[in-house]
């Protein structure tokens, strides 16, 4: 399996993982929203549960921001723990129970991107 998909070429993606396991891009929440203001991502995968603000108050602060301002980027939700009707009723574009294969990141990025529910 190749980790690279050609609908990722010039896509720009910010991962907001607080687990030393993961390439993140951000550490933490508010090092995630910084990096939405900066560089205005395509999409944003975020850990939910994370030390000081967690995954769900990272989306609200990323709403927040407007649509003029990185608001309105999709955010796909990434958890080790159950899923239940908190992340649904949060917002989130995506949830992604972690661990989870790389096809399967690669699958939920697209149909996020490409406004069709995961899975289609």
């Amino acid at each position: 399996m190749t980790l690279s998909r050609p609908f990722l070429e010039g896509i720009r993606i910010i991962v907001v993982e607080d687990k030393g396991d993961f390439l993140s891009a951000a550490k933490n929440a508010i090092e995630g929203l910084r990096l939405v203001r900066e560089i205005c991502p395509d999409v944003v995968l975020s850990d939910i549960n994370m030390p000081g603000r967690n995954g769900i108050e990272l989306l609200a602060d990323i709403r927040a921001l407007g649509r003029n301002d990185g608001g309105s980027v999709p955010v796909i939700a990434m958890t080790a723990y159950m899923v239940d009707q908190t992340l649904v009723d949060a917002g989130f574009q995506s949830i992604l129970r972690k661990p989870f294969e790389a096809d399967q990141l690669f699958a939920t990025i697209d149909a996020v991107l490409s406004g069709r529910p995961p899975g289609d």
